[in-house]
């Protein structure tokens, strides 16, 4: 039966009973996401100027030399070339010449627990400015939101959806009918959801259900998939995938998945060791299955968070097997067919990963985008304004363009032809204010 007996704290109750006055449908099913956190405001008669950096607006577009960035309060109110712009008297002028100005990067699966030092300084001090936790209790962020400091704009998805016998009891709601599915849903949202996540036991029927009642109330569902076929998935209403393991059972053969369902069915933690068994031994090129998947994935609109960077296996690194190595290098393929087919990318860490260090999950998976065929610019473009399409705040966030929210970042050098530039955030602005990276 669903459960979830958290109790919330005073200032969370408050903050979600503001948010349900806020959100409303936009249109096409979504939602005018909110955060779960009130960040705080500038004096609105406050005015910044940002200029002679190398604006890289979110668009896509190659980055505007010598740029001027007009904020005043909260809000972006001008953009354009330094030439060509008039700062009034009095703005406060920061001069980045040299550097490179982004909107505030999206996290799309960061998760933490009762920690306040993770989102400040893997988040925040490195540019990312909003993160979305895919299927963790609200109470695991009691801490954050109760505290003083300044933190990311927070999104949550609430406990995700599983069915007996559960992974993570404690972070799950027990789903075992498709009333308490849809009534899961309703409670999530009721409690500042704005998306839902589904986990790897739910069953299809199930997820029908949370995608029904999702789109009732104007949310989307992103999913965690082994033994549901992502394409069933996508078909039942789900909009997001979270880990480019989620896609395999659909593009393996039915030999290699009846195998792989029946371990995991009867012991969660074999998918462990025979995600990468199943995804070595995966046809990637000449495999229609593939094809026809893909096909599905750009078709619907899918948002695709591989989050690569956690299951990065190298030979001769970390003690990987051939078999990870291999499994894991047609991650990488597969991932690559989906860019190339026009697929909706977002950039998620998972917090940690093998191959980076405390921090540094967000910049491996950057890079390995770029390793499996994105240009640099074209990460960029995921890490801003298709990851705020994702969470539902596009009209807001994502880009730098005139009425949008101030939430930018300044970078040493030029991430546009070398991402790993994104290492050097000198500042960062958030809701019009700059945060102190040294607090």
């Amino acid at each position: 039966m669903y459960r979830d007996s958290d109790v919330q704290s005073s200032r969370l109750t408050v903050i979600l009973a503001c948010l349900l006055l806020t959100v409303a449908p936009i249109g096409l099913g979504r939602v005018l996401a909110q955060e779960m956190n009130v960040i705080a405001s500038p004096q609105p008669d406050s005015v910044i100027a940002i200029v002679g950096g190398n604006l890289i607006d979110g668009n896509g577009g190659p980055p505007l030399k010598d740029s001027c960035i007009l904020v005043r309060g909260e809000k972006i109110v001008k953009v354009g070339k330094r030439i060509d712009s008039s700062i009034p008297q009095g703005t406060e002028v920061l001069d980045v010449s040299g550097k490179s100005v982004l909107p505030g990067l999206f996290d799309s699966h960061f998760h933490s627990r009762d920690s306040v030092e993770q989102p400040v300084e893997f988040e925040l001090h490195n540019g990312i400015t909003s993160f979305r936790d895919p299927g963790h209790p609200f109470k695991y962020y009691r801490t954050l939101l109760s505290s003083d400091a300044t933190i990311p704009r927070v999104f949550l998805c609430g406990g995700h959806l599983d069915a007996p016998p559960v992974v993570w009891p404690d972070q799950a709601a027990v789903i075992t009918t498709t009333e308490e599915s849809r009534q899961a849903v309703f409670d999530h949202v009721d409690r500042g959801a704005s998306a839902i996540k589904v986990y790897f036991r739910l069953p299809l029927e199930h997820i029908r259900a949370a995608c029904n009642a999702a789109d009732e109330r104007h949310v989307p569902v992103t999913a965690h998939l082994e033994l549901v076929d992502a394409d069933d998935a996508i078909n039942a209403g789900v909009i997001g995938i979270e880990h480019i393991t989620s896609f395999g059972t659909t593009i393996a053969t039915q030999d290699q998945v009846e195998q792989f369902k029946s371990l995991v069915t009867a012991d969660s933690a074999a998918r462990g060791e025979w995600r990468y068994r199943l995804w070595a031994q995966v046809q990637i090129d000449g495999n229609p299955r593939v094809d026809e998947l893909i096909d599905l994935i750009v078709e619907r609109g899918v948002y695709v968070s591989p989050t690569l960077a956690v299951f990065e296996r190298r030979a001769g690194k970390e003690d990987a097997t051939p078999v990870e190595a291999a499994g894991f290098k047609n991650m990488l393929s597969f991932f690559r067919r989906c860019h190339q087919a026009g697929a909706n990318v977002v950039v998620g860490s998972h917090t940690w990963a093998p191959l980076a260090g405390p921090g540094k999950a967000y910049l491996r998976e950057l890079e390995l985008l770029v390793e499996a065929g994105m240009t640099p610019l074209e990460v960029l473009t995921s890490a801003t304004k298709t990851g705020a399409e994702f969470f539902g705040v596009a009209d807001r966030l994502g880009t730098i363009e005139a009425g949008k929210l101030a939430d930018l970042i300044v970078v040493e050098g030029d991430p546009s032809k070398t991402v790993g530039e994104l290492d050097r955030v000198s500042q960062v602005m958030l809701n019009g204010r700059w945060v102190g990276l040294d607090d």
